[in-house]
């Protein structure tokens, strides 16, 4: 079965013309029109990314994530804003987006984040285990990771970083390295972009574990050495 995608929007035309560019690619959609409905439609209908039409001022990105979080759902959702004019990056940053778009936007750049960050990879499929620590083990094949037998919740691209580390333990990946494997081809990723993931990454395995596992290299990138 094709992957769901929810919509909050408030603009039943513009979520129709959306609707229909991302049903001829293979996605089925649904329109959530009460924003405070989001995250329990999208965990009810398993949905696997709750796309954001955004306005001006309004603080519904931030409730979703936060909704998210709270559930755990964080790993399991990807969380897409579409922004109608340029908003403070950073701002975008702390409500735990994992991409945004800012409008109008050509329909293949959002089609292409789509099929790199929910498509199964080749990894995926067979359900590949890492496991370079005796306490966590990184598991492609469910998309997620377990210290001690427990889940980590981290976001779609954070834990393509993290597999990407633990697939290379302790060589040095640069940040050009890392948006190749941790972002779709093609798109515009920031340097700082990196290390405000990485963040993120590093303050949930360190809550995890009860220590800090990602060594950064000043000027050169990040690297995850084994026992």
């Amino acid at each position: 079965m094709s992957e769901l995608l929810a919509i909050v929007s408030q603009d039943a035309d513009y979520y129709l013309m959306l609707s229909y560019i991302l049903k001829g690619a293979g996605y089925r959609t649904m329109l959530v029109d009460i924003s405070s409905e989001a995250v329990t439609t999208a965990e009810e209908r398993e949905a696997a990314a709750i796309i954001v039409d955004c306005q001006p001022g309004s603080r519904i990105l931030t409730d979703i994530a936060s909704g998210l979080k709270e559930r755990g759902l964080t790993s399991d959702v990807t969380l897409i804003a579409l922004v109608a004019e340029k908003a403070a990056y950073l701002d975008i940053l702390k409500a735990n987006v994992d991409e945004s778009f800012t409008r109008p936007l050509p329909p293949e750049r959002l089609l292409s984040y789509l099929h790199g960050i929910i498509g199964n990879s080749s990894d995926e499929a067979t359900g590949r285990l890492v496991s370079i620590f005796e306490d966590m083990t990184l598991d492609t094949g469910g998309r997620r990771v377990l210290v001690r037998g427990t889940p980590v919740n981290l976001s779609p691209i954070e834990f393509r970083l993290l597999s990407a580390l633990m697939g290379d333990a302790g060589r040095v990946l640069s940040r050009t390295e890392l948006i190749t494997v941790a972002w779709p081809q093609g798109a515009f990723v920031e340097p700082r972009t990196v290390d405000v993931h990485i963040g993120r990454l590093r303050r949930a395995l360190k809550r995890a574990l009860g220590r800090d596992v990602i060594r950064t290299v000043p000027k050169i990138g990040y690297a995850i050495d084994s026992d």
